[in-house]
């Protein structure tokens, strides 16, 4: 009886063992593993807005964001989705060119051309401000969440 009970202990801590050695083996002499050279960052926002004010967050979007992005010559999100069903209204895709660091930036190089773009666009720094606060005033809830996919072969070097 005691041989079956411990034979189940040892099998069992054996399976545990199994899942612990690839844990362990992330860290070697140089320090931890990254994802790899052909990862690629990106943040990822679901967007939920206002009752009824769907659409107009994205007429200000279309109308005076992307162009000012246009104008500043900075890039666009990677991808945007409009929800017809679920609990968000848009996911908009962002690329992190420079991985998890571009985390460390309170404004990026490229926020700034955008937002300096948009002031001249729209006819100085208050109609700016004015327009950045409706739009966000139309926001009813946002997650931002950051994620990797790794690039194919033909990818990893752009």
């Amino acid at each position: 009886m005691h041989i079956i009970k411990w034979g189940k202990v040892l099998a069992v801590s054996a399976a545990l063992t199994m899942f612990a050695v690839p844990a362990s083996a992330q860290d070697d002499e140089e320090g931890p593993l990254t994802q790899g050279d052909d990862a690629r960052y990106v943040s990822v926002t679901h967007v939920k807005f206002k009752p009824g004010k769907r659409e107009r967050a994205f007429e200000i979007i279309a109308e005076h964001f992307v162009k000012a992005g246009e104008k500043a010559g900075t890039p666009g999100p990677l991808g945007v989705i409009h929800f017809q069903t679920g609990e968000w209204d848009s996911l908009v895709v962002w690329n992190l060119e420079g991985g998890m660091a571009d985390l460390e930036w309170y404004r990026s190089e490229d926020n700034i051309k955008w937002y300096a773009a948009l002031v001249e666009q729209e006819g100085g720094e208050e109609a700016a401000g004015k327009l950045v606060a409706e739009y966000q005033s139309l926001i009813d809830e946002a997650e931002t969440d950051v994620g990797h996919y790794h690039a194919k072969a033909e990818d990893a070097d752009e």
